[in-house]
């Protein structure tokens, strides 16, 4: 066409992510989010409460001296042989599969840090579900100053300490017990007066049951949560719905390996934030089709396929430069492509040995 040949140099795109406004990216999120929780329904939840899910995880940058500064390589990495690596600790909504917030992080601290500031962004309804690393007197009181539940695997110290005898009796497997607030942990990055302000008491529940471990061998599982109305909440349910607790292991697995996520190409810290909050808009806006799809088709969001609906995506969305201008055609057209994304669906495979 007598067109001049395009430039291979990528710097004018570079120069132009270099233009947005982190602030601008976080707006375009809690927009989208707010579309997402408001399309929450009562099928999605569980007794009324909107479930919750807390857990970390990192990513890898260029190896750069500025990413070096803020995120250091891990320190049993020769210098010069390892990448700069930022921890992120993520809250979702298991209501949508939707990311609500991520917290960022040297991939040294621990990630109980980061989940004091995750904990704000919850609400009166939730309940939090997180592994026992999260299961701190600090944490819960924050969750319970938001009006929010939690249901946590006991932590391991307080695993190894505790009397069974002490406390309330429920069942044979439950107890009702009283945590005081004792001198602040030196971990902590609270004030004094700050620590001083959190409850005197925590009245908690605990739930003990055994399982079977992957190396299938017999073993116990004690729950703690902050629903202790045995009746209205039973045991054995609380404890099976510990498991879901395992959908944002998944979850990070879409957001990093799926998405191509597991290594970020920059060159500097904020660029990194930057590409952080894009990939997680990236991530809402598909499980946003993923729900549409889920109500079309009146199944339950989490049985489609986040791949399937990805690939439909990549396979799909040039298609629609031809109805530019004819939004009655555009309608019909993503219509059809939401009918196609709700056939998108997982196969469900009990059993399996893998």
């Amino acid at each position: 066409n007598g067109l001049p040949i395009p430039s291979s140099d990528t710097s004018s795109y570079c120069k132009a992510r270099g233009r947005l406004n982190i602030h601008f990216l976080n707006a375009i999120h809690q927009r989208l989010r707010s579309h997402l929780s408001s399309r929450i329904t009562s099928e999605n939840q569980w007794h009324g409460l909107t479930l919750m899910a807390m857990d970390g995880s990192s990513v890898h940058f260029m190896d750069t001296e500025e990413n070096q500064l803020l995120y250091p390589q891990p320190s049993v990495q020769k210098n010069g042989s390892g990448f700069p690596t930022m921890g992120i600790v993520g809250l979702l909504n298991l209501g949508h599969g939707g990311w609500e917030h991520i917290e960022t992080c040297p991939h040294t601290r621990h990630d109980t840090k980061a989940a004091a500031t995750l904990a704000t962004h919850l609400k009166t309804g939730d309940l939090l579900l997180a592994d026992r690393a999260f299961c701190s007197y600090e944490l819960i009181a924050r969750c319970l100053g938001q009006g929010a539940h939690i249901l946590m695997r006991l932590h391991q110290v307080r695993a190894k300490s505790l009397d069974w005898k002490k406390g309330k009796r429920l069942s044979s497997y439950e107890r009702l017990v009283t945590w005081q607030r004792l001198q602040q942990p030196g971990g902590s990055d609270l004030t004094r007066e700050e620590w001083n302000a959190l409850p005197a008491t925590l009245e908690l529940r605990l739930i003990k049951l055994r399982y079977e471990n992957r190396a299938r061998e017999k073993s116990e599982l004690i729950v703690v949560t902050t629903l202790t109305d045995p009746v209205r909440y039973y045991g054995i349910e609380l404890a099976d719905l510990y498991a879901r607790r395992w959908d944002i292991e998944l979850k990070l697995r879409d957001f990093k390996t799926t998405l191509g996520m597991e290594r970020f190409a920059v060159k500097t810290p904020d660029m990194a934030h930057k590409t952080l909050w894009m990939s997680i808009i990236a991530f809402n806006l598909i499980r946003s089709l993923m729900q549409r799809a889920a109500t079309v088709d009146a199944i339950p969001v989490w049985h489609i396929s986040f791949k399937g609906v990805l690939d439909l995506v990549t396979a799909s969305h040039e298609g629609f430069r031809k109805h530019a201008g004819k939004p009655r055609k555009r309608k019909e057209a993503f219509n059809r492509f939401i009918g196609i994304c709700a056939t998108k669906r997982i196969d469900l495979r009990p059993f399996r040995s893998e």
